[in-house]
């Protein structure tokens, strides 16, 4: 599924905005925010188990940036819930609250706007008009933000339907177009946003394609790897994915690209966390 924004205009823009960051030394790294839905918070994501400690721990997006960036940083901060859907327009007002106070160098929203798109809309409404009001909403959120920040765009997750998601919660083909349209034409006018494509990686993770981010090539055939079985959620491999998209449309220097390596460094930070809250 793409968006109907012409190719042209989204390979441009692409190039736009890693010139943009390029300019910029790693200090845009030096506190970083997350925040979004349960990808982001790690659905169903756990460490595995090392010699010496077997215990499995919750990981989620915080972790996984903690083992994506190599520059010095201060603690990656997360504003997010696995239930995030429940209130989307509070909990989002909440977050944004929060980064405000924070003050961060960059925001990170994968899945931020994932349920300003998705959802089971009122009765009797224009469907398609809700949905692109209630995406205006979240972006006139953002727009309080006036800090770089790396947005998701969403993805078509109409394989989910039956197993975690009703027909309902999922936009038609056409509104899911006109939607990411307006999600990159918002980006387009903003310098301090970059736009990443969620729903191409997660088209070439459907029909199982080969996916290649910075120097790493996950072969044709990979989907088991990347989705968990509810065909809605990334499992670990899927979400360290994510966040090299994340790092490959920054373009600054500052970034582990060897997803082993990130995985490794993300569950080392989830196991230390989770033994600090204990």
């Amino acid at each position: 599924m793409s968006t109907n924004a012409p190719v042209k205009t989204i390979i441009a823009t692409l190039f736009f905005v890693v010139g943009v960051f390029a300019e910029q030394p790693c200090d845009v790294l030096k506190r970083v925010v997350v925040t979004g839905a349960s990808v982001t918070s790690g659905f169903g994501l756990t460490t595995p188990p090392i010699k010496g400690d077997l215990g499995a721990y919750p990981i989620n997006m915080q972790h996984i940036m903690e083992g994506v960036i190599t520059s010095e940083h201060e603690e990656v901060a997360f504003f997010g819930d696995l239930l995030f859907f429940k209130n989307s327009r509070k909990n989002a007002i909440a977050y944004i609250k929060q980064i405000k106070a924070h003050k961060p160098s960059l925001i990170v929203g994968i899945d931020f706007l994932f349920w300003f798109g998705h959802g089971t809309p009122p009765e009797a409404e224009n469907i398609s008009a809700y949905r692109m009001d209630t995406l205006n909403f979240a972006i006139g959120l953002l727009d309080e933000l006036n800090v770089p920040m790396v947005i998701g765009n969403l993805p078509n997750v109409r394989d989910a339907v039956g197993r975690m998601l009703s027909t309902s919660q999922v936009p038609t083909e056409k509104t899911l177009q006109k939607l990411n349209a307006r999600i990159h034409a918002w980006g387009d006018a903003h310098d301090n946003v970059t736009i990443i494509d969620v729903n191409g990686l997660w088209e070439k993770v459907m029909h199982d394609e080969e996916i290649v981010l910075h120097n790493h090539t996950w072969p044709a055939g990979s989907q088991a790897m990347f989705l968990q079985q509810d065909m809605l959620h990334t499992t670990f491999e899927g979400t360290v994915a994510a966040s090299m998209l994340v790092s490959e449309a920054l373009g600054v220097a500052c970034f582990e690209t060897d997803p082993i390596i990130i995985k490794k460094k993300a569950a080392a930070s989830a196991r230390a966390d989770a033994k600090t809250k204990k």
